[in-house]
C-alpha cells in the first residue's frame, strides 16, 4: 500500500502493538496507564495513542507533557526508536488546528462557538487563554483574528514539546502486511484510505454498520467516546476502546501480540 508517509505511520510485520484511548486532558490517569504500560514493554513494541491526549479533562498542557515525558523515557531504551510511538490525530487535536486558521472559516465565531462546546475551552485555559477573549476578537475581522492566532501559537511555543507534537500527529497508523488499521474514531468504507478526510476524525461507518473487511484489513482499531465506565467491544473486523477520557472515567490501553491477537488489557 502506497501512502503518504507523513500522514500514515506504517508499522512493520511481528511487532507488539500498544493502543491507547485518549486521555482528553486526564494527565494523572494517563500518568498512571504509562505505570502499567513501562512494567510490561519490551524492545521491540510499538505504541499507539489514537489522539485527543488535548480535550475537556483538567489539564491539557499537563497531559501532553506527560506523553512526552514516557516517549523520551522509550526511546531513551537501546533498540527503541522514536518511530516506535505513533501520536494520532484526534478530534481535539483537529480542531485545535483549525483554530489556528480560523479567519478561512465562512463563519468564524459560529465555528469557534461550536469547538468550545466539543472540548476546546479546557484546552485554552490550559494555555493560558481566556475562551471569551476569542467571542470579542472573532467579529473584528481577519486582522484582528490574524493577531490572535499569532498569540494562541506563541502561548503553545512556550511549553517545550508541544508545537512539535502536533507537527508530528498520524491520520491513521497500519501494519505493514495490511493486518490492522488503527484509527482515531471513524472509517468510511466507501472511500479508499488517502481521502478519508473528516471520517478519520467526526464520521465513518460505525462497527455495526459495516460488517466487513475494510481494503483488505482484518480489523480496524478505534476509540468511541463514551461517559459511562466503558471497555473494549470487539465485533468482526472492528475493535473498539471506549473510553471516558475527560469526563472524570477510565482510559484505557490494549496489547495486540506480535499475530496482532488481542492479549492485554490496561486501564487507568
Amino acid at each position: 500500500m502506497m501512502l503518504q508517509k507523513d500522514i500514515f505511520a506504517v508499522i512493520p510485520e511481528k511487532k507488539r502493538i500498544w493502543v491507547v484511548s485518549p486521555p482528553a486532558g486526564d494527565v494523572i490517569r494517563l500518568r498512571f496507564l504509562h505505570k502499567k504500560i513501562a512494567t510490561e514493554f519490551k524492545v521491540g513494541d510499538v505504541i499507539v495513542y489514537l489522539g485527543n491526549i488535548m480535550g475537556a479533562g483538567p489539564d491539557t498542557v499537563k497531559t501532553i507533557d506527560e506523553a512526552l515525558i514516557f516517549r523520551r523515557a522509550l526511546i531513551s531504551i537501546p533498540g527503541v526508536s522514536q518511530n516506535d510511538v505513533i501520536y494520532l490525530r484526534g478530534q481535539q487535536e483537529e480542531m485545535f488546528h483549525r483554530l489556528m486558521q480560523i479567519q478561512f472559516a465562512n463563519n468564524p465565531l459560529d465555528v469557534y462557538e461550536w469547538m468550545l462546546k466539543h472540548g476546546l475551552r479546557k484546552v485554552l485555559i490550559s494555555y493560558g487563554i481566556d475562551p471569551e477573549e476569542g467571542k470579542r476578537i472573532l467579529p473584528q475581522g481577519v486582522v484582528a483574528m490574524s493577531r490572535w492566532t499569532t498569540a494562541l501559537r506563541k502561548a503553545q511555543q512556550e511549553h517545550d514539546g508541544h508545537i512539535d507534537y502536533m507537527a508530528e500527529l498520524k491520520h491513521a497508523a497500519y501494519t505493514s502486511d495490511n493486518d490492522l488499521l488503527i484509527v482515531h474514531f471513524g472509517i468510511n468504507h466507501d472511500v479508499s484510505l488517502h481521502l478519508q478526510g473528516d471520517a478519520f476524525w467526526w464520521g465513518g461507518h460505525l462497527p455495526f454498520v459495516r460488517p466487513y473487511p475494510y481494503m483488505g484489513f482484518n480489523r480496524i482499531i478505534r476509540h468511541f467516546p463514551v461517559q459511562e465506565k466503558g471497555g473494549i467491544l470487539n465485533v468482526p473486523y472492528y475493535t473498539t476502546l471506549a473510553g471516558s477520557g475527560g469526563f472524570d472515567g477510565p482510559i484505557f490501553c490494549v496489547l495486540f501480540d506480535e499475530s496482532h491477537q488481542q492479549c492485554l488489557v490496561l486501564d487507568a
